[in-house]
C-alpha cells in the first residue's frame, strides 16, 4: 500500500513524473496496488486515476460523507471521462430495524449504481485485530466483515488485466478514501 504523507502540505512537493514512475515500478512488481489518495486534487491526481484499473471510494454512512462522495464521483466523471467508473463502498454500515438514521435504501437512492457494497460496523472485532496486529479471521473466523470483503473482492478483474498487452496495460491501482 502506498499511503499519503501525514502532512497534506507535503503532497504539493511531489513531482508528478516521480509519482508516475514510482507507480509504474510498483505495478509491474505487484498484482494489486492500493493507493490511499488525498482528498485534495494535485497535479499528479489525474494521471493516477487514469492509470487505474479500478477506482473505489470508501465512505462512511453519514449524510455529509455521502454528499462529499457524490461530489468526488461527479468530479471524476466530469474531469476524467476515460477513467474507470468509480465505485463506492460504505464502511461501518449499520442498519437496525425500526431505528432512525440512514438505511440501505437511502444509500441506494443517493448513490445509485455507484454503490458497490457495504462493510458492517463491527468496531470491537476491528479494534481487537488492530491492537493485536492480526487479521480479522484470526480474531473470529467467519466474521461478518471478512464475509462482505470477500463478496466485494471476488469480482476483481485480475485475469482480464493480466491478458492485456504490456504496452496497453494500465497500473493496477485503486482509489480509496
Amino acid at each position: 500500500m502506498i499511503a499519503a504523507p501525514p502532512r497534506p502540505a507535503e503532497m504539493r512537493t511531489f513531482d508528478p513524473d516521480v509519482v508516475t514512475k514510482l507507480l509504474d515500478l510498483v505495478s509491474s512488481n505487484f498484482e494489486y496496488v492500493v493507493i490511499d489518495m488525498p482528498r485534495t486534487w494535485f497535479a499528479w491526481t489525474d494521471d493516477v486515476l487514469l492509470g487505474s484499473n479500478r477506482l473505489i471510494i470508501v465512505s462512511e454512512m453519514t449524510v455529509p460523507s455521502l454528499k462529499q462522495t457524490k461530489h468526488i464521483v461527479g468530479a471524476i466523471r466530469d474531469r476524467l471521462s476515460e477513467a474507470p467508473q468509480p465505485q463506492v463502498i460504505i464502511n461501518r454500515f449499520e442498519q437496525r430495524m425500526f431505528a432512525p438514521g440512514l438505511k440501505r435504501s437511502d444509500l441506494e437512492q443517493a448513490l445509485g449504481n455507484d454503490l458497490a457494497g457495504t462493510i458492517p460496523n463491527n468496531y470491537r472485532l476491528v479494534r481487537e485485530a488492530i491492537d493485536r496486529g492480526v487479521p480479522l479471521e484470526e480474531v473470529k473466523r467467519g466474521n461478518n466483515i471478512t464475509q462482505e470483503l470477500r463478496k466485494l473482492i471476488a469480482p476483481l478483474p485480475a485475469k482480464s488485466a493480466a491478458k492485456a498487452p504490456a504496452a496497453q496495460k494500465k497500473f493496477s491501482l485503486s482509489l480509496a478514501r
